[in-house]
């Protein structure tokens, strides 16, 4: 078994802290099989227990050993540095800084995963092999339940698990490890004292003696003042360099060597935690270093000093300032005690005097200072005073903070006093930011310039922080490609020779770049560079709104050539995604192909490498824009109908209201589409790609809350800057609620994310614009970059299974039919389950046709009338192009199975083309608790022709008249009296009732190409039916003569009713309400309303239909005769009406009169007669009164001597007389006596003038006169 050295990234503590110094650097390690987060928790809990006090440890008993022994000052403290990594970069700096040197090796291992302890033996000697500058080497083992005395070899620590132990029970182990470090301290100290020289960092062998003595000759004759003579007598050589006796060399050179003996003696009793023999053993050595002008290690003492007091003031442990670091100005011969806040104004002036010793260094280059200590001398400064001045002071909190790294607590102070501080340490920032970082390492020149930005990130300048970051990654980025080439080239070399790689290194020193430590903390500082000028290192964060957009472009272009540079394919592949996400736009093609091109070979470079879970999410948040359910033509989407409609509260043209404020308005945005169990449907996904090159989806599938759904996965590639639609399908697996709310992607490179749908019409929404001044601006309004503003989702309704049904065949040929019109015709559909589980037990059928929408047009032009509005209604609702036959509560479709429905056709004029919607379910009777169904629906859709058969011309109305004249016809025989009586007894009308009958004169036209028979039925009676044949050749034109009743009983004052769904009001009804109606007929409303109501009467007593038994090619082809064209105006009225009030003529039988006629009597002149008139009521009233008025006239003479009558007539009485009170259906007789003095013909008229409301009322006039003639 052997240890396992490797680096594992830990959080050790500030290593620029001011006291940094004094820690001892203890490098951890895993042994045996120790996996990462154990590891990891190993360490931690390591390093919760890194301060240990003196006074818990035990001093060895080795009289040898106490040098260090924690006796000497038990309110002391040692610190661990624990480290998951050697620093090998700065072991030259060992010796004057022994704080970088590993003092202790601890190998971590895990007691559950050993086997054998006697195996760890081995580990023990790898440890002190691999590390041999190390003191100790110890093996603790973790989780052990062995006691100390169990355990092989006094090198193994036992640790008991956590949850039976206590942290004193660690601390107890490190208090243990802690006496065994301190007992070798000793060891080390006197290999330094018995050291013959102890060198400079940068001092070199060949010319170390030359360059000490030339700075002593020059420091000593700086310091002699001008003639005198010294003691050593010297020359001036040839080249200006002073030369002493050898003996005066030994001297100084014995003396330099003691001082930093004694200087690293303090190093040891620093870290030991003796801080107090620290600060003597500095003092001393400080005082040997100066006087023999070891500037260099001269200002390391100092700065010991400066830490000893630092410590000493933060244990409260009251010392004495040595007069070598007090100010020149102010001598004192006496030592003091000085006051803490005088230490603070002293430690400033200390670190100048510092770094003027180390800036007088660089006169010797093998004595010179190096840039990492000059520069890290600085920062620790700046630490110590940025802790003040967050501190309030020189506080407990600002020196325990300045020692351990603890963090400070918020307080309060004042403005003034706070800037002023804040200035002061900007004047040292400024300072370590000056050092010149030409001749330092990548390794250094990041440890200095991010020391920089930490110190202006404590003190809130957030600026300035980021541009010494973005200054850190613009000097890398040159020393990183140079390393590069450097290691290509040793390699090289290496392949060719046997040149050891040590050996090249070392010889080579002059290359600054070493490829082993490069990647060690570079890329920690890209994240940070990120967020200080306004990007987020992650797509969840939420980072505020300010920065420029440029700036960050060039960023994150510094960023991607930093990490390819490197190479670090995981950082080309971050950061090549946050320029995409945030700078897509500024970018021309060239570079956008470019960079994907990087990142595509990086991503595979990454993976061959087996690195995983390095994907960053998708760049673009917009890239799902729509997603829309397809109308599959395999599975017809369900809807959902109500079957109680009280539950149904939609306002539509089916609804009794106009408007309906109760009803629920539609939401189109959330409307759920039905999708059916375990049905697959069809998404169209709209996809974007604004980006100049493809967009390779390696998988594609949808996502939603809800209910259970399997999704389809696909692959596809989308063109560059397009809109790309992509089908996608999906199958609900279980009934509910199902929410899509977008898609799931996997892009190559990225990982896989979940993208809501963001229309197309939304955009982000602007944050809010709220000015402040400075940094105030970075916290004014947060907004999440990745977070769309308006989203929209697909709700969907998973219902149950349904039935599947088709149209296995349909009995036209071609779906397409010819007509008459007028004609019906019969067709079978032949409808096929396809589901193999569920019957389709509910089936209903709804037709529209062409005619509908031409019709439904008609009736929203105002200028149409009530009458002709009827009609456009009659022939749109109550005149159905289809209708089905079949009885459809007894048509059931089983699974697999098939039924068949008979449908009919009418010859409607204007059809053109017909739908059948075809829509059913699977409802039981025995479901009677169900409210709602879920209905399929199945369009078919026919052909029609129609074309005209007969047409209606025209119509008119004749009376029968009694008063006929007897005419003659051609050959003589018969009269036109004869010819009525033959017409009369054909139709069974008899002559006494010929004036309850009227003739109508109906003109029918064939526009049929053949001859076709019509007959025409007249009702003449309740079981009377008169029936006209005729056969009309093609394009005539027939008069049909046919008899019909006259019509009583008929109240004209009820409006003119629609035959459309009641609604509140009608468009025509509130026209007329409001004065503003117009009327095309002519008619006022009343006669309008009386003509509609005759015509409809009129229109129930006809009927007519013709045959075609020569053209029809399927059998004998018949139809209807559309008699809704007839068109009567108020005069046929008039002939076919019966009048509220029938006044008679006629006189009362007597010897002396003798009948010829119904109305023609023949009377002896000077005899005594009587007049009879009858008044018959057939008004709606429940009684009528009026005044009944005779008129008799001359016959066939002009008025103005017809009505000359005086002493021709005389009459028993007068000629008009009162009739009250007539009941309907009642006869009043009235009895006129009156006596003829003069021979000839006489006529009689007869009128009642109805005056129920008042005079002035309705007058009727009899219809037959009543003829006299007196012989």
């Amino acid at each position: 078994m052997s240890p396992q050295p490797q680096s594992v990234v830990s959080t050790p503590l500030d290593s620029l802290s001011y006291a940094a110094p004094s820690r001892i650097r203890a490098f951890l390690c895993p042994v045996g099989l120790v996996s990462r987060p154990r590891f990891l928790g190993f360490v931690s809990r390591l390093q919760d227990t890194a301060i240990i006090r003196l006074g818990d440890v035990t001093p060895d008993p080795r009289p040898e050993r106490v040098m260090f022994s924690p006796q000497g000052f038990p309110d002391g403290f040692v610190v661990y540095n624990f480290v998951t990594a050697i620093d090998s970069h700065h072991a030259f700096l060992e010796d004057i800084e022994l704080y970088r040197r590993t003092l202790a090796v601890f190998g971590l291992a895990d007691y559950n995963n050993i086997n054998d302890l006697t195996d760890l033996q081995i580990v023990i000697g790898a440890l002190q092999a691999q590390h041999p500058q190390a003191l100790i080497h110890k093996v603790i083992l973790f989780d052990c339940p062995l006691d100390q005395n169990e355990l092989p070899s006094v090198d193994f620590i036992c640790v008991p698990p956590k949850r039976a132990s206590r942290i004193t029970s660690l601390r107890t182990t490190l208090c243990d490890l802690t006496s065994a470090l301190l007992a070798e301290l000793p060891l080390l100290a006197k290999a330094f004292q018995a050291a013959d020289t102890i060198a400079s960092p940068l001092a070199r062998d060949d010319d170390y003696d030359s360059v000490m003595l030339t700075s002593s000759a020059v420091a000593h004759s700086r310091s002699s003042p001008a003639g005198s003579t010294g003691s050593l007598p010297s020359t001036i050589n040839k080249d200006n360099r002073i030369s002493y006796p050898l003996s005066h060399h030994t001297e100084r050179q014995r003396m330099r060597r003691k001082g930093r003996s004694m200087k690293m003696i303090a190093n040891m009793y620093l870290l030991a935690g003796r801080t107090f023999d620290a600060l003597k053993e500095y003092n001393d050595a400080l005082n040997v270093l100066k006087g023999v002008n070891d500037h260099l290690w001269h200002a390391s003492s100092l700065e010991g000093i400066g830490i000893c007091m630092v410590i000493l003031a933060h244990i409260g442990v009251p010392f004495v300032i040595p007069n070598a670091v007090l100010p020149p100005v102010s001598p004192s011969s006496e030592k003091k005690e000085l006051v803490q806040p005088q230490l603070l104004d002293l430690l400033p002036q200390m670190t100048s005097t510092i770094l003027s010793l180390y800036n007088r260094s660089q006169n010797f280059p093998g004595e010179s200072v190096p840039q990492i200590t000059y520069a890290e001398t600085i920062l620790r400064t700046t630490n110590l005073l940025a802790c003040t001045t967050l501190a309030g002071g020189w506080t407990s909190a600002a020196r325990t903070a300045a020692v351990l790294s603890r963090p400070i607590p918020d307080v309060s102070i004042p403005y003034s006093q706070f800037h002023h501080a804040k200035m002061n340490v900007m004047n040292w920032i400024s300072a370590a930011q000056a050092v010149r970082l030409d001749g330092v390492d990548a390794v250094d020149a990041a440890r200095i310039l991010t020391g920089v930005a930490a110190a202006c990130g404590k003190l809130g300048y957030f600026r300035k922080r980021g541009f010494v970051l973005r200054q850190l990654v613009i000097e890398l980025i040159p020393r990183i490609f140079q390393a590069r080439q450097v290691a290509q080239n040793h390699r090289s070399l290496v392949s060719r020779s046997d040149v050891d790689d040590d050996e090249y290194w070392e010889d080579n020193r002059d290359v600054h770049v070493q490829p082993q430590d490069l990647d060690s903390g570079v890329l920690a500082v890209l994240s940070d560079i990120c967020t200080v000028y306004g990007i987020p290192v992650d797509s969840t964060s939420e980072v505020s709104t300010f920065g420029w957009q440029d700036v960050k472009t060039s960023i994150l272009k510094t960023c991607i050539g930093l990490c390819q540079v490197m190479p670090d394919f995981v950082g080309i592949v971050r950061y090549t995604s946050m320029l995409f996400r945030f700078s897509a736009e500024d970018l021309s093609v060239d570079e956008q192909l470019t960079l994907i091109r990087n990142f595509g070979n990086a991503y595979t470079a990454a993976r061959s490498m087996g690195v995983q879970d390095f994907e960053q999410e998708y760049w673009d948040a917009y890239l799902v824009r729509d997603i829309a359910v397809v109308e599959s033509s395999l599975w017809a989407v369900p809807t959902l109908v109500p079957l109680d409609a009280a539950s149904s509260n939609r306002s539509d043209s089916s609804g009794p209201f106009i408007y309906n404020p109760f009803a629920k308005k539609g939401d189109e945005e959330g409307k759920r589409h039905l999708f059916v169990l375990d049905e697959p449907v069809e998404f169209r996904v709209i996809l974007q790609n604004p980006f100049a090159f493809e967009l390779d989806i390696l998988t594609m599938s949808l996502v939603g809350t809800g209910t259970s759904f399997s999704s389809d996965v696909i692959s596809l590639v989308v063109p560059p800057r397009k809109l790309y639609p992509a089908s996608i399908y999906l199958t609900p697996t279980s009934t509910g609620v199902l929410n899509i709310t977008g898609c799931r992607f996997q892009v190559l490179g990225c990982k896989e994310t979940i993208l809501s749908i963001t229309p197309t019409q939304a955009a982000v929404t602007p944050p809010i614009r709220i000015k402040n001044f400075g940094l105030d601006a970075r916290s004014s309004s947060m907004v999440k970059i990745r977070s769309p503003t308006f989203v929209k989702h697909v709700a969907v309704e998973v219902v149950p299974a349904l039935p599947v049904l088709r149209v296995n065949r349909i009995s036209l040929p071609h779906s397409s039919l010819m007509l008459l019109e007028g004609e019906r015709r019969r067709f079978v559909i032949a409808l096929g389950n396809v589901s193999e589980t569920v019957p389709a037990t509910s089936i209903s059928l709804k037709f529209t046709d062409s005619t509908t929408k031409s019709l439904s047009a008609a009736l929203q032009e105002d200028f149409r009338s009530e009458s002709d509005r009827y009609e456009i209604e009659m022939f749109l609702h109550k005149r159905a192009a289809l209708r089905c036959v079949t009885d459809l509560n007894e048509i059931k479709v089983p699974a697999n199975g098939e039924a068949e429905i008979e449908v009919e056709v009418l010859g409607k004029r204007g059809l053109t083309s017909a739908s059948i919607e075809i829509s059913y379910s699977n409802v039981f009777d025995s479901d009677l608790a169900l409210t709602v169904m879920y209905v399929r629906t199945l369009a078919l859709d026919i052909n029609v022709t129609v074309n005209a058969s007969i047409e209606v011309a025209g119509c008119d109305f004749v009376p029968f008249s009694y008063d006929m004249p007897m005419i003659r016809t051609g050959d003589g025989q018969a009269t036109t009296t004869d010819i009525l009586l033959k017409f009369l007894d054909q139709v069974g009308i008899q002559f006494e009732q010929m004036d309850n009958y009227c003739l109508m004169l109906l003109d029918l036209r064939n526009s049929w190409p053949s001859q076709l028979a019509v007959e025409l039925d007249s009702r003449t009676g309740a079981n009377d039916i008169h029936t006209v044949k005729k056969v009309i050749q093609p394009g005539h034109l027939t008069r049909l003569l046919v008899p019909i009743r006259r019509i009583s009983d008929i109240d004209t004052s009820v409006p003119i009713p629609s035959l459309a769904p009641p609604k509140q009001f009608t468009r025509s009804a509130v026209k007329s309400l409001s004065g503003n109606g117009s009327r095309k007929s002519g008619l006022a409303p009343e006669v309008e309303r009386t003509v509609f109501w005759y015509r409809e009467e009129l229109l129930k007593v006809l009927d007519g239909r013709w045959t075609d038994n020569i053209s029809a090619t399927d059998g004998l082809r018949r139809g209807a005769v559309e008699l809704r064209a007839l068109k009567i105006s108020p005069q046929m009225v008039d002939i076919i009406r019966v009048d509220d009030v029938v006044v008679d003529l006629s006189l009362a039988p007597s010897e002396y009169i003798r009948k010829s006629g119904k109305y023609h009597w023949i009377v002896e002149a000077d005899s005594f007669l009587t007049l009879v008139a009858s008044v018959t009521s057939h008004s709606t009233s429940d009684s009528v009164s009026g005044i009944l008025r005779i008129q008799p006239t001359l016959r066939n003479l002009p008025a103005s001597i017809a009505l000359d009558i005086n002493r021709r007539i005389l009459f028993n009485g007068i000629l008009q007389m009162p009739v009250v009170d007539i009941k309907s259906g009642d006869t009043r007789r009235v009895e006129t006596d009156f006596v003829v003095l003069v021979r000839g013909e006489y006529e009689f008229v007869a009128s009642f003038e109805e005056t129920t409301a008042g005079f002035g009322g309705k007058r009727y006039i009899g219809r037959e006169k009543l003829v006299i003639s007196v012989n």
